[in-house]
């Protein structure tokens, strides 16, 4: 009798353990979080560093998915986006290999006449945005400072089928016959969420279309959509994000769809 309650009592920790990791039952990858900084020792000068370079990566390692195959494929896309060259030159092996190369082309920079006085930092950050049975997505962040100048950033959205690691296009999404639609319904989210016209002014220039925006998170209310700083108005405050919701564009999906 004890050895039984001593079990059950094993047991229902071990549950409550794996409710705790894994508080969506849908998740169906698991992945580690990899963080590397690498920058020269001219970053630690106080007050101001002298001769510094810096760079920051953060990716997640897939542990497990559906299939082997889902795995490798994810993996590679990950690998392609934290280790595209900044830089013409010879495409990195490793994130230690990026990073390295970074810092080389700094202290070639200073060699060439560059201000000791401008720093330079590098971060490529990949973020775990959305994950369920049917759609792992992620969330790709990089900035590029060079000393005062406004920095150069960036930000991507991808989303993945678990199973196989197929990347999700919208096409894979929303029918053929509907993307006339859906790009209305879309318009009218981004007019709602960026425009600073009054209500009802059509600010469109003759012949100026709107165009539904590549980037694109799967989420669980709906898809949202992000568009680049040099895709919208200088004016604007912030990179316009829109979410249009499933609940909008029910009709509008495949059969396949398989979202969330």
């Amino acid at each position: 009798m004890l050895l039984r309650t001593i079990l059950l009592a094993a047991a229902i920790a071990a549950h409550l353990h794996a409710a705790t990791a894994h508080p969506d039952d849908e998740q169906s990858v698991t992945w580690k979080m990899i963080t590397l900084t690498k920058e020269l020792p001219g970053c630690e000068t106080k007050p101001s560093p002298m001769k510094c370079a810096s760079v920051q990566l953060a990716y997640p390692a897939i542990l497990s998915t559906p299939s082997t195959a889902g795995k490798a494929a994810i993996n590679q896309h990950i690998e392609d986006m934290l280790l595209t060259p900044i830089e013409k030159g010879k495409p990195p092996a490793s994130a230690e290999e990026f990073a390295a190369q970074i810092l080389a082309h700094y202290q070639a920079w200073l060699k060439h006449g560059g201000n000791a006085k401008i720093p330079w930092e590098v971060q490529r950050k990949i973020d775990v945005a959305y994950q369920s049975a049917n759609v792992f997505s992620v969330k790709l962040f990089e900035s590029v400072e060079q000393g005062t100048e406004h920095p150069a950033r960036n930000t991507v959205y991808f989303n993945f089928r678990p199973d196989d690691g197929h990347l999700i296009q919208l096409t894979d999404l929303i029918a053929a016959d509907k993307l006339n639609r859906f790009a209305e319904i879309a318009g009218k989210h981004l007019k709602k969420r960026a425009s600073k016209s009054p209500e009802g002014e059509d600010t469109k220039e003759p012949g100026q279309e709107f165009d539904v925006p590549k980037n694109f998170l799967i989420e669980r209310k709906g898809l949202r959509f992000r568009y680049e700083e040099d895709q919208v108005d200088p004016s604007s405050e912030k990179t316009p994000e829109f979410l249009v919701k499933y609940s909008e564009i029910k009709k509008l999906l495949r059969p396949d769809a398989r979202v969330p």
